[in-house]
């Protein structure tokens, strides 16, 4: 296996499992409930849902930066997302957060891997610190999730107890 497949099989293992974490996006996600998803806490001015949508936001432009794209990144830097209304809404932001996962890893098989040791775009580091940068961006924003959830979950049993 290549450096480029690794990496790309690496990004569909943080979104749906079995990668060296033993954690991933998809089984964090497929309890919570829309409330939880969108219910802010203390601890972080975002919730498990726009970071979820933040995610999806990056695999995008990513995508984008291997397709020689410079695109212009805005000061919210993809956390401004429509607020979830309903559980279908929930379900579809978890559902195109996985079709991304595998957009971004087919774009990252289809990418030249002589290019991996070049700068993605004129001015930026090489494609291969994108690239498995990526792969480390999600892992930190999977983490917040689970941290989120479960905060979310204490604070909800609290209230229950109380």
């Amino acid at each position: 296996m290549n450096i480029k497949e690794l990496i790309a099989q690496h990004i569909l293992d943080v979104h749906k499992g079995d990668n060296w974490t033993e954690s991933n996006i998809k089984n964090a996600l497929a309890d919570v409930t829309l409330t939880e998803a969108t219910t802010k806490t203390a601890a972080s001015q975002n919730t498990i849902a726009t970071l979820l949508y933040h995610l999806t936001y990056w695999n995008r432009i990513m995508i984008e930066r291997i397709n020689g794209i410079k695109s212009a990144i805005p000061e919210t830097n993809g956390y401004e997302m429509s607020p979830l209304r309903t559980e279908v809404e929930w379900q579809q932001l978890k559902a195109d957060n996985i079709i991304s996962a595998h957009e971004l890893a087919s774009a990252i098989r289809n990418f030249d891997e002589i290019k991996l040791l070049h700068p993605i775009l004129p001015g930026y580091s090489t494609a291969y610190k994108n690239l498995q940068g990526s792969s480390e961006h999600i892992h930190y924003h999977l983490g917040q999730i689970i941290i989120l959830k479960n905060l979310v979950r204490s604070l909800n049993a609290q209230q229950f107890t109380h």
